[in-house]
């Protein structure tokens, strides 16, 4: 740890947290003494959180209030997690529908901000966001950064869109927090151009940061760019990826060119949902003393470990706009093991993306998004260098799969030259999953990213109807 690091973390985060009524400092050392707990003390602490937040919500917030007294249910009817399922489940829909309902009537005490989701599907979800949630989301990333190296005060560059670097008016005190305690230099990546990446290359060689961040389809153009062009790069301690889903290649383009770990975090600002690889990469660890995580069916009918379905989350730390058994949108499964590096917290598997976002056979059997660039090598072989050779000529692609259930896929090559029928394979490997699917191959010019700048190379009408 540098001598920065050390004052950053010990003096201007103290002070910074006294200045603005915050408590992010406070927060991260209670995390990292829960770091150490056994399960029964880490759900007890869960549940402690749990229980005064039932309360809050019957006591200040018109819409919970109203929904327990239709359920017939009181706040002492709720006490650990497995009580949460007396509740019926929270929609986007219904956020919008009931906004005003569900902002507490004590909003005034709670040091409250406006909140939004990144808005990728062209519609952004808007919410208050309690000051403690905002203290718990930094606590449980710096706690989880730690292990890779990484300290508070380390120089940091970001790629990312909306949801990670959001224009502001004026100088904020998040602005003095990104750049004095964080010093986070934040670059958007909604332009992908190679002007773009070259204005990025010149501020990574700049300001010489330890840790890039970012949405990794965002760094992989970047560091693409660099490898592409030969430029020469700096040593970085770790690259954090976050904001959507790391795809195997994407974690390989960016260890090879970076010669650095990446590592991979899940959340969602909206629900409270925190979740960080450790060394070992087996998962993803669950911040349990900040959100209360159930995997469930459409319904909220809560599923067995080790079963995909919908994330559900209830956030600890959220007052002045609670989200109680709220549906986020991706779907995913929590291992039935533990993890081996020993920590208590459940461990999230494989994070399969948005609900809309995954591509379903006609069986049923979704295909995960990890999957998808798979697809893309001849006989689906990753290991064979001629089957390398060829899916390297491929610059971008994008799945479609239709209301019926067909499925297009969308190829921009490097070189618009090349005899585009060697790619004929891309359509018997879908057909090897999609086997009821017509299959169909489109090459073009470009694939747009969403307006967030993330890569939308997942775009499904189909729902999978029993």
């Amino acid at each position: 740890m540098s001598v920065y690091s050390y004052i950053d973390k010990h003096i201007f985060l103290p002070v910074a947290d006294a200045l603005t009524s915050r408590g992010v400092s406070k927060e991260w050392k209670l995390m990292q003494k829960a770091e150490l707990y056994s399960e029964e003390q880490l759900i007890q602490l869960q549940n402690q959180r749990l229980q005064a937040l039932i309360k809050h919500c019957y006591d200040h917030v018109p819409y919970y209030r109203n929904l327990f007294d239709t359920l017939g249910l009181r706040p002492d009817d709720i006490q650990t997690r497995q009580d949460l399922q007396k509740l019926p489940v929270l929609t986007k829909q219904m956020v919008r529908e009931h906004y005003d309902e569900l902002v507490a009537d004590n909003i005034a005490e709670l040091k409250a901000q406006n909140g939004s989701t990144g808005g990728s599907t062209g519609t952004p979800l808007k919410f208050k966001k309690d000051v403690q949630t905002w203290n718990m989301a930094w606590a449980s990333s710096f706690r989880a950064w730690e292990w890779y190296g990484y300290h508070l005060g380390d120089k940091m560059l970001t790629l990312g869109g909306n949801s990670l670097v959001k224009k502001t008016v004026g100088v904020s005190a998040k602005d003095i927090f990104d750049k004095v305690i964080m010093r986070n230099l934040k670059r958007s990546s909604a332009d992908v151009s190679d002007e773009a990446m070259q204005q990025h290359y010149e501020a990574y060689m700049q300001y010489k940061p330890k840790a890039m961040r970012g949405y990794a389809s965002s760094m992989v153009i970047f560091a693409r760019y660099i490898e592409k062009n030969g430029l020469p790069v700096l040593p970085l301690k770790v690259i954090l990826t976050t904001g959507e889903i790391l795809m195997p290649e994407y974690r390989n383009v960016l260890e090879r060119v970076f010669s650095c770990k990446v590592y991979d975090e899940y959340g969602a600002g909206d629900g409270g949902v925190d979740a960080h690889e450790c060394l070992l990469q087996q998962g993803l660890h669950l911040s349990e003393e900040r959100c209360v995580v159930e995997i469930t069916d459409k319904e909220g009918n809560v599923l067995p470990d080790g079963q995909t379905g919908y994330v559900c989350a209830t956030d600890l730390g959220n007052y002045a706009f609670p989200f109680l058994r709220y549906h986020v949108g991706d779907m995913a499964y929590i291992q039935p093991e533990k993890c081996a590096c020993g920590r208590a917290s459940r461990v999230l598997g494989q994070v399969m993306g948005r609900a809309g976002k995954l591509l379903y056979n006609k069986q049923g059997v979704p295909l995960s998004p990890t999957m998808l660039p798979f697809m893309l090598y001849p006989d689906k072989d990753y290991h064979n260098p001629a089957s390398i050779e060829v899916y390297n000529k491929i610059d971008r692609f994008q799945f479609r799969q239709d209301k019926e259930g067909d499925i297009k896929v969308l190829l921009k090559l490097k070189d618009p030259g090349e005899e585009k029928r060697q790619f004929d394979y891309v359509i018997t490997n879908c057909q090897d999953h999609f086997v009821d699917s017509k299959v169909g191959l489109e090459f073009v010019d470009e694939i747009p990213t969403l307006p967030s700048g993330k890569e939308d190379y997942c775009v499904s009408e189909y729902e999978f109807k029993q």
